[in-house]
């Protein structure tokens, strides 16, 4: 049967809960746009602070269906599906896209149960992305002599990746070199925007590229 994934639960395999209507809308995005006196329409900064748009918070919510068992039965289960859901940051999977994840703050409403079925509704504020399930993780063999290595982002959303060093390196980005010891690091200066970057790469040991790529 079709249902969503909460974590690890999933309404139709685990709750017996027949997925009934979905909502899930792009995110909003935020659009910053000023009015100057003298100029013919308004001045769009929507991207001007990090070269790219922004987006809001999206909202999804599905309803459920509950006709397995007794009324009262019905009541013991919703109860405790609130229990594991109400109010609680959750992985969302719902079934058309398995491939990927939603990162969403969960509410449980619209609740009815009579003596033929029970419904209700669970909405999420969820952040604007769907997440990949699987990570990349990029491991190179660096040596004295520098190498151009391309990390490739195919989805929207720009990444820091984690980067993890064995021994010790130098990564040249984008014309600044940063040295790095054995350790895990974010940078600042490593940013993967969607298509492909590129990084130098020298030293010894090993380093791994570890990020989780993101669309719409």
């Amino acid at each position: 049967m079709r249902g969503v994934q909460f974590d690890e639960y999933h309404t139709a395999e685990d709750w017996d809960l027949i997925l009934n209507s979905k909502k899930i809308d792009p995110p909003t995005p935020k659009h910053i746009t000023v009015s100057v006196d003298g100029r013919d329409g308004d001045l769009d900064l929507s991207d001007v602070l990090t070269g790219e748009v922004k987006y809001e918070n999206r909202e999804i919510s599905f309803t459920f269906l509950l006709c397995e068992g007794s009324q009262v039965w019905r009541e013991e289960r919703i109860t405790e599906i609130i229990n594991y859901i109400h109010g609680k940051k959750l992985m969302i999977t719902e079934p058309d896209d398995p491939d990927h994840y939603f990162i969403g703050r969960c509410s449980v409403s619209d609740i009815h149960n009579d003596k033929a079925y029970a419904s209700f509704s669970v909405s999420a504020n969820c952040e604007p992305y769907r997440y990949f399930n699987g990570e990349i993780n990029r491991i190179i063999n660096p040596t004295a002599t520098p190498v151009d290595i391309v990390l490739t982002n195919t989805g929207r959303k720009t990444l820091t990746p984690t980067i993890i060093v064995s021994e010790s390196v130098n990564l040249t980005i984008n014309n600044v070199s940063v040295a790095l010891s054995a350790g895990t690091y974010k940078l600042t200066e490593l940013l993967l925007r969607t298509g492909n970057t590129i990084v130098t790469v020298k030293g010894s040991g090993t380093v791994t590229f570890n990020y989780r790529e993101a669309v719409l």
